[in-house]
């Protein structure tokens, strides 16, 4: 005797297929983990600055500051966005600094801009997002972990694709050394997910 039928052992009376290689067929969606956990619980969120105006070119100034607050969640980071303006061909110095304290970015505690991915979502970051108010707003400790050049005027976006992980007291800062003034944005897609 053969069966090409399994009935759920729930009680729902719903049925799955085995087709003739003996293989249950199934129906599944492809969709990054940022976007399954926006749709489901609305916890995927994006971290912006508005447009800051840097006319410091010879250091390094702190434009984005965000801290995972939440002790038993995780900050999962997706992609980081990061543009720049001008009217002549350009660059800007890019780097990223794990855990800093101490700088005018983080005391002067400018709050950035911090909405749901799911724009019909009621919930909150569970964070601190800083973003500069400024011009030559600094950034004195902290190491280091990654650096990369952005064109001017022009854009990039670094993809971790959730492997970038914040955890509970684990913050990180951005930083810009542009080749000309110029006015720079930030935007951080994220998602958190309990431990």
């Amino acid at each position: 005797m053969s069966f090409n039928e399994i009935i759920d052992g729930t009680g729902s009376s719903n049925r799955a297929k085995v087709n003739s290689n003996n293989r249950l067929e199934t129906y599944a969606v492809d969709r990054s983990r940022m976007a399954d956990v926006s749709q489901r619980n609305g916890e995927a969120f994006l971290l912006t600055s508005d447009f800051i105006s840097l006319t410091t070119t010879a250091s390094f100034n702190g434009v984005m500051y965000v801290k995972n607050t939440d002790p038993d969640k995780l900050l999962f980071i997706d992609k980081i966005r990061i543009c720049g303006t001008g009217t002549s061909m350009g660059y800007a110095q890019t780097k990223f600094v794990k855990d800093p304290t101490a700088g005018t970015l983080i005391s002067d505690a400018n709050a950035g801009g911090t909405v749901p991915s799911n724009l019909s979502s009621n919930k909150s970051f569970a964070g601190t997002n800083y973003a500069a108010s400024g011009d030559g707003k600094t950034v004195t400790d902290g190491t280091q972990f990654s650096q990369f050049t952005i064109h001017l005027p022009g854009h990039t976006i670094q993809e971790y694709d959730g492997s970038l992980i914040l955890e509970g007291g684990a913050s990180m800062a951005i930083l810009v050394k542009p080749s000309y003034a110029t006015e720079i944005c930030v935007e951080i897609q994220c998602w958190t997910e309990n431990k």
